[in-house]
């Protein structure tokens, strides 16, 4: 079980082929596309982009926006390492010992896929802040020590189900947005107070519904060990 534990933050890397890739030279006015063209045709990230609103002929007025995003997905990631750190020193200076690794509920599988554009940007999600994460142990001392349950790497049940309610709840949003008429796009607000506590409603259930998993996820491990 142990020996399955991938490194926390590899996924990241992947999204952070916006950064390593590097922006296209400039056209011909002398302004600079955001994102290069081969991008859009990436399996994940033309996926990625075009789930979260964006569209290859409006670059130049997103670029705000996408850098936005990119800050600020890289400054909860480093929340959560901080958080993992925090809690790491506590639990070793009660028990001794504790090697503690995050688990995503909604795991980065499905941030990093089609469905992950309508978590955070329609929803306001991030997968990396404390609502989607359980701290559970990243070795055998750990467990013992502190009795975390055991971090299992990855579970494709909890994948399956979490990614079936995200289709589910995506759905919803846009049925909202049929309702109401209303046609999102980059940079668009949207001036309607009851779609608004619509939405609101939604994005507190995803919240309380990932809030329900996370015992019952653990209560599943700890009968495992």
């Amino acid at each position: 079980m142990f020996g399955r534990r991938p490194v926390f933050g590899k996924k990241q890397q992947t999204s952070g082929e916006f950064e390593h890739t590097g922006r296209p030279p400039p056209d011909a006015d002398g302004a600079t596309p955001v994102f290069h063209k081969q991008l859009w045709n990436h399996p994940q990230i033309g996926s990625l982009l075009r789930d979260a609103g964006f569209a290859p002929d409006d670059e130049r007025a997103i670029a705000p926006a996408a850098d936005d995003r990119l800050a600020v997905f890289a400054a909860a990631n480093k929340r959560l390492q901080a958080r993992t750190e925090t809690f790491n020193g506590d639990m070793t200076a009660r028990h001794g010992h504790c090697q503690a690794v995050p688990f995503l509920v909604i795991d980065q599988k499905i941030w990093d896929g089609p469905h992950g554009g309508f978590l955070y940007g329609q929803m306001n999600l991030i997968g990396y802040d404390e609502w989607n994460v359980i701290m559970l142990a990243g070795d055998p001392q750990t467990t013992e020590s502190c009795g975390l349950a055991a971090h299992p790497g990855f579970l494709p049940s909890v994948t399956q189900v979490m990614t079936e309610q995200v289709i589910a709840w995506k759905a919803r949003h846009n049925a909202l947005l049929e309702a109401f008429g209303i046609t999102p796009g980059p940079g668009r607000d949207i001036p309607h107070d009851e779609y608004e506590m619509e939405k609101d409603t939604l994005r507190r259930e995803i919240i309380d519904k990932v809030g329900w998993m996370k015992p019952r996820i653990i209560d599943d491990l700890l009968r495992r060990t």
